[in-house]
């Protein structure tokens, strides 16, 4: 069943190709002129959620994709879930926290198994997608996300800023083993770049604030819409248009150059953060 929208059904409006508005100056080294950036020169990824988690007084958390926990710990909250196919928590993920549950399953059984209001108490305040690094298990997080989330929820999705083509690929033992050598070892993100241009065509009502977190950038969406269907509706119809959507250092490059990427620090000043995010 469609949401509706004005006169429009939510499929409808998928069919209106809004124009991607391209903010200048930009931000990043890769915009004054090279092509990509070696490396991304903002904050550490989780000392910057850490700081926003502060920021926004987050009380309830949610992580998908937790591995060895180093992100998990470094988050002050009351109520926190962690989410991991196979953990191998090596870090004292219960810090600063009342209450930590964790669940060993897919995001996508934890999302249809688990009452994830009932288990945190309350819509999560901030949620980290960190699963599994190819752009449909991405875009199924995002939108499983989206609809236990309130209107003031920040989601954060991280590896939308990659740093070469050799990344990007999405079978990860090639990719690990081309990064051997190399600065980047071991480096995978696979293709959950793609994640911004689907949000941008599908989801024009989001608010998406890339920042120049490293090592290869944090992306939020904010003015969430937990009623919204359209990406669950169309979910097949998106991932066959962007299974072909060019994945290739060409493609990243126009990825670069047609979004607006923030530095960590302007965020974290002051208020700053309640300018890009909704409060």
């Amino acid at each position: 069943m469609n949401t509706k929208h004005g006169n429009k059904t939510d499929t409808e409006r998928v069919n209106v190709k809004p124009k991607v508005k391209i903010n200048s100056p930009r931000t990043t080294k890769a915009r004054l002129g090279e092509v990509l950036p070696e490396f991304h020169s903002g904050i550490q990824y989780s000392d910057f959620l850490a700081q926003i988690a502060k920021k926004r007084n987050v009380k309830k958390y949610l992580e998908i994709g937790v591995q060895y926990g180093a992100n998990l710990g470094k988050i002050a909250c009351q109520n926190a879930i962690g989410v991991d196919t196979s953990f191998v928590i090596n870090q004292n993920i219960a810090a600063n926290k009342k209450r930590v549950s964790l669940f060993q399953m897919s995001s996508d059984d934890f999302f249809s198994d688990v009452d994830v209001i009932r288990e945190l108490a309350g819509h999560p305040d901030l949620i980290f997608l960190d699963g599994m690094h190819l752009f449909e298990f991405l875009l199924r997080d995002f939108y499983n996300a989206e609809r236990i989330s309130s209107k003031r929820t920040l989601i954060a999705m991280h590896d939308c800023l990659p740093l070469t083509e050799n990344m990007i690929v999405r079978d990860q033992e090639i990719a690990v083993h081309a990064s051997i050598d190399t600065h980047y070892h071991r480096w995978w993100t696979g293709d959950v770049w793609k994640i911004i241009p689907i949000l941008r065509k599908y989801r024009p009502d989001l608010r998406l604030v890339i920042v120049n977190a490293q090592p290869t950038g944090l992306v939020f969406a904010t003015n969430l819409n937990p009623e919204s269907t359209i990406l669950r509706d169309n979910y097949f119809r998106i991932v066959d248009e962007f299974y072909t959507y060019p994945n290739d250092k060409a493609a990243i490059c126009e990825h670069y150059q047609q979004e607006e990427i923030i530095d960590c620090e302007k965020i974290l000043a002051s208020f700053e953060h309640s300018r890009h995010f909704v409060t």
